[in-house]
């Protein structure tokens, strides 16, 4: 599975996944000092928290760090595109 991190037109963020999620997306969790980003499930007992090996690049900081929510999107062959917005918690101190 491939993530990758984007800016909308409006400023928005979007995580896009290449393959379908295992389950819906609940939350997702910005870890300031590593820039890492976790994945919290709506089923956490069948799906635990994932932690993304992403490092967001430098550039995508000040549009992380000043939104709320992020877009979910998950694009792959022969289906429709799925897209959600949910919860982007910002954990740590401002860098």
């Amino acid at each position: 599975m491939n993530i990758e991190l984007g800016i909308l037109f409006d400023g928005g963020v979007m995580m896009v996944s290449d393959t379908p999620l295992p389950d819906i997306v609940q939350r997702v969790e910005y870890y300031r000092e590593q820039r890492l980003f976790m994945v919290v499930y709506n089923n956490e007992e069948e799906h635990p928290e994932e932690l993304m090996h992403y490092e967001m690049p430098e550039h995508m900081a000040p549009p992380v760090e000043n939104t709320p929510n992020i877009m979910i999107y998950s694009l792959f062959p022969d289906h429709e595109p799925i897209g959600y917005k949910v919860p982007l918690v910002h954990v740590g101190e401002l860098l």
